[in-house]
C-alpha cells in the first residue's frame, strides 16, 4: 500500500528518512508513520513526496496486484480533495508503478451534492476532458451558455475551454471525469 510505495521510492532515490522528511518539510517520525501505514498524509505532503520522489501523486494510491496491473477495490479507492471543491472524490485510474509506459488518462469519480458546484468561476485545463453523468444531472456552463446533462449523458470539453459545473438538481450527482494524465 502507500507505505510500501513510499519506502520503495525513497530507497530507489537513495534517500534517508531524515533527508526526505527535510525536503518535504515534515518530521522523520511523521514520515516513518506514513511508511508504516500508521498515518494518512495531507494533500500538500503527498504533493511534496510526489515531487521529491519523481512519481505522480495519484500513483501513491495504487495497489499492485501484478507487475503492471493495479486494482482499486470498492471501498478501498483513494479519496482525494481538490482545492476548489468542498467534497471528496475517488481516484479510479490504476496507475502502473513499475510500468515503463506512464498512463495516458486520469479518471475521477465525484459526488456533487444538490446545488453543489465545481468551482465558482471558469476553469481551464491543458487537457481535453470528458464528463459522464452516472446519476442525477449536471449543468455545464461555458461562457454565457448553460447545458444540462442528465443521467447517462456525457460531454467532451476541449482543452483551454473555460467552464464550470453546477448540480441544479434535487439529488446528488455522480460523475466520472476523465482527462489526460498530468504525468
Amino acid at each position: 500500500m502507500l507505505g510500501e510505495i513510499l519506502r520503495d521510492a525513497r530507497k530507489n532515490k537513495k534517500l534517508t528518512l531524515a533527508e526526505l522528511a527535510g525536503r518535504v518539510g515534515v518530521t522523520t517520525g511523521y514520515l516513518s508513520n506514513l511508511e508504516n501505514n500508521r498515518q494518512e498524509p495531507s494533500i500538500s505532503v503527498l504533493r511534496g513526496l510526489s515531487e521529491q520522489l519523481d512519481i505522480p501523486a495519484t500513483m501513491l494510491f495504487a495497489e499492485v496486484t501484478e507487475e503492471d496491473v493495479m486494482v482499486f477495490r470498492k471501498g478501498k479507492r483513494p479519496q482525494i480533495q481538490f482545492v476548489n471543491l468542498d467534497y471528496e472524490s475517488e481516484v479510479l485510474t490504476p496507475l502502473a508503478w513499475r510500468s515503463t509506459e506512464p498512463p495516458e488518462i486520469d479518471v475521477i469519480r465525484l459526488e456533487i451534492p444538490p446545488q453543489g458546484q465545481i468551482s465558482t468561476k471558469d476553469l481551464t485545463t491543458d487537457s481535453d476532458e470528458c464528463i459522464y453523468v452516472v446519476e442525477g444531472e449536471l449543468e455545464l456552463r461555458c461562457g454565457n451558455e448553460t447545458i444540462r446533462i442528465n443521467k447517462g449523458g456525457s460531454v467532451f470539453i476541449p482543452r483551454k475551454s473555460g467552464h464550470y459545473f453546477h448540480n441544479a438538481g434535487q439529488a446528488t450527482a455522480i460523475i466520472l471525469w476523465a482527462a489526460k494524465s498530468g504525468k
